[in-house]
């Protein structure tokens, strides 16, 4: 019985990963689409407060986890250092909802704020 209950709930926990809704947090992502493994240091304010901070090694060509944080309407800075030097630093008004605030190393070197919806 204790095992069904576990696994009902485990279930229950993937589909709500799978469908993205207002109700979701930000996550951010650090993306790597250089043929190099980087360092990305990054942070994340909204309205004045530090919201998301941290620092990941992304191997050539992928991806790792910056932080979470639950939306909430306002401004967002994020500001990125990749291989210690400051590679980004952007403001964005958001009204409406979004889950994805990801800094992207693209293949040519260059930095980009990537936000969306995922679902």
């Amino acid at each position: 019985m204790r095992r069904r209950r576990l696994l009902a709930l485990l279930g229950s926990l993937s589909l709500a990963g799978c469908t993205g809704g207002p109700g979701d947090p930000i996550t951010s992502l650090a993306v790597n689409k250089d043929d190099t493994a980087h360092t990305v240091a990054a942070r994340v304010v909204r309205d004045e407060q530090v919201v998301i901070e941290g620092t990941v090694t992304v191997d050539a060509e992928g991806v790792a986890e910056l932080g979470t944080t639950p939306w909430r309407a306002g401004r967002y800075r994020v500001t990125a250092r990749v291989d210690g030097e400051p590679a980004l630093d952007e403001t964005v008004r958001a009204e409406e909802w979004f889950n994805q605030l990801d800094v992207v190393v693209d293949a040519d070197g260059s930095v980009e704020l990537n936000r969306a919806r995922a679902a």
